[in-house]
């Protein structure tokens, strides 16, 4: 059913906000279905990535800065450009960890910002998926989006418990404002702890401080239309099949179930479709090969690194995957 529902939508529009590196290898099996459009700041890395092979459906990656506001701002770059933002790294706190090196000053630049409201290229756009990794500016940014959150239905954001930038907007403000769109937290991975920096900073441990996580919302439609707050003619057919096909892929059955009895009350998915989907077998894309216990270990491994460290192994391990055997 959901290999049916992938042949009748136009694309999946997915924004991705700070998107140097690669997309999460979640997303691979519905890359020819995605309608991809990037933002970085940093125009030669909008150059790389554009140049690198992909299966998107269509691709764009825009030189832009995005925050809550249109002005003039400082970018901060840092040894990382993985850690430029338009908050200046706070390094009296990140100086007390073993990853601060990253944080570190190499110089400063003056760009214009942008809201995501004000992108033509999105302007009656219907944008179903938002990535966020804009290093302390995630809130602002989700915040002023205009109409593009009220039409999305998946959110992931990238954000801090503290202040790790100065004036950082962290995690508990971010839940508190999802919740007040109609989002729930469904999934969080906050593998991300770091050593303090000091004779044991590289003691192997699972207990060291959690700095930041990669939390995933999803629209509660349910909730939604039950207390008011949304129309049911506000979502269209295709918008019911991309909510099926995504939470089909993020493997959240249950709750994409739940969803799909809903958008046959509405009239938006029909009973042959319903009674198709309670077979979990029509939830499939395909059938993935079951990873082995060495690549289960390696996975847990990978997911301790740095997100930082972790894009950059993705990226160069992708151009690696396209490059000819050297003893070929």
């Amino acid at each position: 059913m959901i290999r049916q529902f992938l042949k009748e939508i136009n694309g999946i529009n997915f924004i991705d906000i700070g998107s140097s590196g690669s997309l999460d290898a979640k997303w691979k099996r519905l890359e020819p279905y995605i309608n991809l459009t990037g933002f970085d700041p940093n125009a030669a890395e909008c150059e790389r990535m554009t140049a690198l092979p992909h299966q998107f459906r269509r691709l764009q990656y825009l030189p832009y800065a995005i925050s809550g506001d249109a002005g003039r701002y400082t970018l901060y770059k840092t040894n990382s450009i993985y850690c430029y933002s338009l908050l200046r790294p706070n390094m009296e706190w990140l100086r007390r960890f073993s990853y601060s090196d990253l944080f570190e000053s190499a110089g400063e630049e003056q760009v214009d910002t942008l809201r995501l409201s004000d992108v033509d290229t999105l302007k009656d756009k219907d944008i179903d998926i938002i990535k966020l990794d804009a290093q302390g500016m995630e809130l602002p940014i989700i915040s002023n989006t205009g109409s593009i959150l009220d039409k999305s239905f998946f959110v992931e954001t990238e954000t801090g418990f503290l202040e790790n930038y100065i004036g950082e907007t962290t995690y508990a403000q971010m839940d508190t404002f999802m919740r007040s769109k109609g989002f729930l937290l469904f999934d969080i991975n906050s593998n991300h702890r770091i050593t303090r920096n000091n004779l044991f900073k590289e003691v192997s441990t699972d207990h060291a401080q959690i700095l930041w996580c990669e939390a995933t919302w999803l629209k509660d439609y349910v909730s939604l239309i039950k207390n008011g707050n949304l129309e049911p003619g506000d979502i269209s057919r295709e918008k019911a099949m991309k909510v099926l096909i995504i939470y089909a892929l993020q493997g959240c059955l249950d709750f994409g179930f739940e969803l799909a009895q809903l958008f046959n009350q509405l009239n938006l998915i029909d009973h042959n479709e319903l009674k198709a989907l309670e077979n979990k077998n029509n939830w499939l894309f395909e059938a993935a090969p079951k990873p082995t216990k060495k690549l289960n270990v390696m996975n847990k491994v990978f997911r301790l690194l740095p997100a930082s460290v972790r894009k950059e192994i993705s990226v160069q391990a992708d151009l690696a995957s396209k490059q000819k055997h050297l003893f070929r």
